[in-house]
């Protein structure tokens, strides 16, 4: 072997995004990243975790049914949920189930287990947002009630705009809504799903209404005038909740829901109206899910999942003057998840560095030849950092030394304090993986020229 390159199971140069959305569908995307996940012993565990929760909790409901995910910048949190609920929801992907693309990749009896369990038994449809990004999201001071209704509205083929969703829902109870459609077509030769995005959208809807109910609406205008009188349809929490079981139920009949929304942490941070907002929610949905389940109205609770780089009892003691009331919320977050930083080595070594079965013999071999002047001449002095070096590390992490990789998440981290510095530079999984990557790709742009065939370089000759 005499280039780097031929030591790795993988292209070195083949595309890994560097950052994971969890709005981002795109089928052939999301099998990629699903390929690209790395699952270690602690994040395989979370899995079971949540997995294990959702299955007793239709069996035996409670009303905490929240799930907090934590982790520091990048550390895979939004990966960790968008896999948890595309695999909940048994998502299809490029034509394949996206729980069976996953049992393929964790090759765990035990996760296979408990998630064939909840797609045989809890028939789910995952609402996957970015909170920070959705376009649903027009003020700062939008609640969450209001952001995860939009949400909804969305996902289950609504109008997104309130007033029109209001109307829709209330023309689809009385059995009149396809009627309502047909007669708009007819009157502006588009569908209502087209024009209800568009700002005439209100006064065509109008005009339609007119024809189809003239009692109620005895003229053309009668329903824009309506809605000037009354203001903009409001959401409640508890409204939130009903309806989400009510729509689920006309349009995704025996499913169940579960809201994965990233970054809420950052949302709701240093907020205590926000918080409540989202302790509200989270508390209606539990109790609306416990009475449905009792009463054999639901198949099963409708679960929140939010991200957030903060622990949650890290957010609840920012907000003192609250954190009486906000204690509760963590009564609703029955389970939290919080994503270690010790698993970044392994994931690195794992999906850029990992080695075919003709780089590891020669590895080892080079540190077979090499130990002592690795231990003479790599060791770092007077540092609490662990610096001891073994064969299988200096394998799975070449070319990098095992401490390198720890040492670059505080160099990276810290340059993320400097004002100025772009939002994805972080002390992350992503960095780290973008880092090695481009080291493989343009060694010259990592280290300096030096001779082939000795140690010193990591480009050498094997």
């Amino acid at each position: 072997m005499k280039t780097i390159r031929e030591l790795f199971a993988k292209p070195v140069d083949r595309k890994i995004e560097e950052v994971i959305k969890v709005d981002q569908f795109e089928e052939q995307t999301v099998r990629s990243e699903f390929q690209e996940y790395i699952v270690t012993d602690s994040i395989r565990e979370h899995f079971r975790t949540v997995y294990d929760e959702i299955i007793e909790v239709s069996r035996n409901p409670r009303e905490g049914i929240g799930v907090w995910v934590s982790g520091f910048f990048g550390s895979g949190k939004s990966s960790f949920v968008k896999i948890l609920g595309y695999t909940i929801a048994s998502r299809a992907v490029c034509g394949q189930s996206s729980s069976e693309i996953f049992k393929k990749h964790v090759k765990d009896t035990r996760t296979s287990g408990l998630l064939d369990v909840i797609n045989r038994t809890l028939p789910t449809h995952a609402v996957i947002f970015d909170v920070s990004m959705d376009r649903g999201v027009r003020f700062k001071s939008d609640r969450m009630s209001e952001i995860m209704y939009n949400a909804l509205l969305r996902e289950l083929g609504y109008a997104e705009d309130f007033d029109l969703a209001e109307l829709e829902i209330t023309l689809e109870g009385d059995g009149r809504l396809d009627e309502f459609c047909k007669l708009f077509e007819e009157a502006y030769g588009k569908p209502w799903k087209i024009r209800r995005k568009v700002g005439l959208g209100i006064n065509e809807a109008s005009a339609v209404l007119n024809k189809l109910d003239p009692r109620t609406y005895p003229s053309a205008d009668s329903y824009a005038k309506s809605l000037g009188e009354k203001g903009r349809a409001d959401i409640t929490p508890n409204k939130l909740a009903e309806r989400a079981f009510d729509l689920a139920e006309r349009r995704m009949r025996g499913k169940a829901l579960i809201f994965i929304i990233d970054e809420v942490g950052q949302y709701v941070s240093r907020s205590i109206d926000k918080m409540l907002d989202l302790q509200a929610v989270v508390q209606a949905f539990g109790k609306v899910g416990y009475n449905r389940v009792k009463q054999k109205k639901a198949t099963a609770p409708f679960w929140i999942v939010v991200t957030s780089q903060e622990k949650l009892n890290e957010v609840v003691d920012a907000l003192d003057s609250k954190k009486i009331e906000l204690a509760r919320l963590q009564d609703r977050f029955r389970i939290t998840i919080d994503l270690k930083q010790t698993d970044i080595s392994e994931i690195t070594g794992r999906r850029v560095l990992e080695k075919n079965e003709k780089g590891v013999a020669a590895l080892e071999k080079l540190f077979d030849d090499n130990e002592g002047r690795l231990k003479t001449f790599c060791t770092l002095e007077r540092t609490s950092r662990n610096v001891i070096m073994n064969k299988r590390d200096f394998v799975n992490l070449y070319p990098y030394l095992p401490y390198q990789i720890d040492l670059c998440i505080d160099i990276v981290a810290g340059l993320r304090l400097k004002r100025g510095a772009h939002r994805h530079i972080g002390g992350s999984n992503r960095t780290i993986i973008k880092q090695a990557q481009e080291m493989m790709i343009n060694p010259r742009t990592m280290v300096d020229e030096a001779p082939t065939g000795t140690l010193d370089n990591p480009r050498q000759s094997i």
